[in-house]
C-alpha cells in the first residue's frame, strides 16, 4: 500500500481497503488466557451456554489485531505519531478462523491548534466478516500525524 505522505493529502470521506486477516483459534485462546479470560473466549462448552452460543474472539483481541493490521499495511508509516483514544463498538461477535476484511475511512482532518507541525485525523476502522459483510468491529480513533 502506498503510504500517506502528509495528513494534508487526506479529506473526509477518503477510504482505504486494507485487505483481510484471520484470528486463528489457537491465537484467540492464547490471547484470552493472557488478557481476557472469560469462559466464552476460552472454553467451547462454556461458550455454548453463553449469550454467544459458541466460542468467540475477545473484542480486545479483535481491536488489537485491527491496529496491527493497519500498522503493517504501511498506510500511516510516514505520518503516524500515535492515537489519542478510541470509541469502540463490537456489533457482532467474531468466531475464530473467520476471514475478515478491514476498511479505514477518514472522518475528519484538522490542524493541531497547539502544534502546527501536527494534524489530528479521525479515522474509522471497520472490520467485517468477508463472507457476508457482518461488522464485528467499528472504531473511531483520533490519530496524531506529522505534517
Amino acid at each position: 500500500m502506498t503510504p500517506i505522505r502528509s495528513p494534508d493529502d487526506l479529506a473526509p470521506g477518503m477510504s482505504f481497503d486494507l485487505g483481510r486477516f484471520v484470528l486463528p483459534r489457537e491465537e484467540v485462546l492464547d490471547f484470552a488466557r493472557k488478557y481476557d479470560p472469560q469462559p466464552f473466549h476460552l472454553d467451547e462448552e462454556a461458550a455454548k451456554r453463553s449469550i454467544f452460543g459458541r466460542l468467540v474472539a475477545s473484542g480486545l483481541h479483535t481491536f488489537s489485531a485491527a491496529v496491527g493490521h493497519l500498522m503493517r499495511s504501511g498506510l500511516l508509516s510516514q505520518v503516524n505519531l500515535g492515537a489519542g483514544g478510541a470509541d469502540l463498538k463490537w456489533p457482532a461477535p467474531l468466531e475464530p478462523d473467520t476471514p475478515v476484511t478491514m476498511r479505514v475511512t477518514v472522518e475528519e482532518v484538522r490542524p493541531s491548534r497547539s502544534k502546527p507541525e501536527m494534524a489530528i485525523v479521525r479515522l474509522r476502522y471497520v472490520v467485517a466478516v468477508e463472507a457476508d459483510g457482518t461488522v464485528v468491529l467499528d472504531v473511531l480513533a483520533p490519530h496524531f500525524m506529522t505534517r
